[in-house]
């Protein structure tokens, strides 16, 4: 077996964090699921530069356009064709996982971050359009967004909850799908096995920022985004603990054949040349959860990765770097507030940047 195919049978889904429709008509999403890729996620700066680079969109931009729809319906448009077709490739994975993985996720318009009727609005409206059980609408774990989540949960509808990068938000993103799930549940809307939601947990960002403020040569460089991370996983076993007395809250739920909410690691492509390549995927290896991995991140895992479980372990010694990181007058609360104001500002950014490319590709068209 190779490095990916290792990662799933030590629990680890791998999926690839990146789409674009040369890739579907190539066969290339085929070929990354070959290798034992699971799973795929995009967001609006992948298909700006999956547009930027191809003239594949072209026929579709124009037919899109055709009845004066405004750049936003058109990539929609062109978003649901993508997603919906790479959907069809992973629902054997989907099928052979019993719904478990397989599963491909779309985002709702950045701009909505601190709405929550109008995140409830788009998701729905996306989840219709792509009319596929192996999709996920992705929303950002804001606070305006947590409710939104337990709705679209209530309703049967996938989420992938992204932007989280704290303990807190983590925590609050859990518990909306077992809120979600367990009015599901007692509306007797459907299977709750067949509802599905991961948290996107970002890592390599909190190094990024936390770097920045220690000195050069600090002992704690490198260390606060695996230790954030591992810390949230205990939590997520504490909360979807499925022992009978347990003491989770998830329980209940499991009796029915629910699916927990996996912890998805994100952000795990290595900013820094001071540390390995696959330093993320690696550190963050454990059962019951998914890694999305930008493509050169997981050539170089599948080369030269190490996929044995590290999740399982360290969870004293992250305890203890976290601490310190306070010792040393850095606040980590402080730090993960300002990289999600970030984080919606940027994706805010990317997707302006793709209706802009729209845009101009459309003219470039019509000349």
């Amino acid at each position: 077996m190779n490095n990916i195919q290792k990662a799933l049978e030590n629990g680890q889904s791998i999926w690839l964090d990146s789409i674009s429709r040369d890739m579907l008509r190539s066969g290339g999403l085929q070929r990354f699921v070959d290798l034992g890729v699971t799973g795929v996620t995009s967001n609006p700066s992948i298909f700006d530069k999956a547009i930027a680079d191809s003239d594949i969109y072209d026929e579709s931009l124009k037919e899109y356009a055709k009845d004066g729809a405004d750049r936003q319906t058109i990539f929609e448009r062109l978003a649901v064709d993508d997603i919906r077709d790479a959907a069809d490739v992973l629902r054997p994975v989907y099928d052979n996982a019993s719904k478990c993985d397989g599963y491909v996720s779309i985002e709702v318009s950045p701009t909505l971050a601190a709405d929550t009727t109008g995140t409830v609005t788009e998701a729905r409206r996306l989840w219709t359009a792509i009319d596929r059980p192996n999709v996920m609408i992705k929303v950002p774990g804001t606070p305006e967004g947590v409710p939104a989540i337990k709705t679209l949960i209530s309703e049967g509808i996938n989420v992938n909850v992204t932007l989280l990068f704290s303990l807190d938000a983590y925590t609050a993103a859990a518990n909306a799908y077992i809120e979600g799930l367990s009015e599901f549940v007692k509306a007797a809307r459907g299977m709750p096995a067949a509802v599905a939601s991961v948290a996107s947990f970002f890592v390599s960002r909190v190094d990024s920022s936390v770097d920045k403020a220690l000195p050069e040569g600090h002992e704690l460089r490198g260390k606060i985004g695996i230790a954030n991370a591992k810390i949230a996983y205990a939590r997520f076993n504490e909360i979807f603990d499925r022992r009978l007395g347990g003491g989770g809250s998830f329980f209940p739920l499991h009796t029915t054949g629910a699916q927990v909410q996996r912890p998805l690691w994100a952000s795990t492509g290595v900013k820094s040349t001071e540390y390995s390549d696959t330093m993320y995927v690696d550190g963050l290896m454990g059962p019951d959860t998914v890694d999305t991995v930008p493509e050169a991140t997981m050539s170089a895992f599948n080369d030269h990765g190490s996929p044995g479980s590290d999740l399982t372990t360290g969870l004293d010694e992250a305890i203890a770097q976290i601490n310190a990181l306070a010792d040393a007058g850095i606040s980590l609360d402080s730090i993960t507030d300002n990289l999600l104001i970030a984080g919606v500002a940027a994706f805010a950014d990317s997707y302006e940047s793709l209706l802009g490319r729209i845009e101009d590709k459309l003219k470039s068209l019509s000349n």
